[in-house]
């Protein structure tokens, strides 16, 4: 489930964030303190008050436990766009946590929260994270070269690649042809927020 990020996530995010794989492709510290758990969590209540970012905890549905963290990073509302981001702990990678949680994310910011385009930029060599994007539907639009220098890598520049998932590719997806060809289910488009 995807729920609010609180005070008691802290432990766990600061854990999940030592991970090397967390540190190379996502913006994250290092070192990770728990003080940037708190501070990460501050802030983005503020980015979501101030309508600029939103970022939820991805849970274990029966525990409520912190297993990952989804988001939009960046808000465009003159042009109705948002950029997602997200990781996963390594206990869970490969079952389809971050799968599931970017169509849940990415069907809802489509939706209700009203926006036209959902992006993704992925740095080259992410392949499990270029997964889950064109799993969700997401179309890679092209690359963007030498755009980061690659944290583990000195100054070493990496690609970025760009995929986008527009409202009318959504819409296109309940048509009964798309339905079949997505497996016959339908996609989960409310957002479990949590504020315990």
């Amino acid at each position: 489930m995807l729920r609010a990020l609180r005070g008691p996530d802290v432990p766990a995010i600061t854990e999940a964030c030592q991970d090397p794989d967390i540190q190379r492709w996502t913006r994250v510290p290092m070192p990770y303190r728990e003080s940037d758990a708190r501070g990460w969590i501050a802030a983005m209540r503020s980015r979501e008050n101030a309508g600029e970012a939103l970022e939820m905890a991805i849970a274990d549905a029966d525990s409520g436990l912190l297993i990952g963290a989804i988001g939009v990073v960046q808000l465009n509302w003159r042009h109705r766009w948002g950029e997602i981001g997200f990781w996963v702990t390594p206990e869970v990678r490969g079952a389809g946590v971050a799968t599931t949680a970017l169509r849940m994310l990415s069907r809802w910011v489509l939706g209700p929260l009203g926006l036209e385009r959902a992006e993704l930029r992925i740095w080259e060599g992410n392949a499990a994270a270029r997964m889950a994007a064109e799993k969700t539907g997401f179309v890679h639009e092209g690359t963007l070269r030498g755009a980061v220098i690659d944290r583990m890598g000195g100054e070493h520049r990496r690609d970025v690649d760009v995929y986008g998932l527009l409202r009318v590719d959504v819409a296109a997806e309940r048509a009964p042809e798309r339905r079949a060809e997505l497996g016959g289910g339908r996609v989960p488009t409310g957002l479990v927020r949590d504020r315990r």
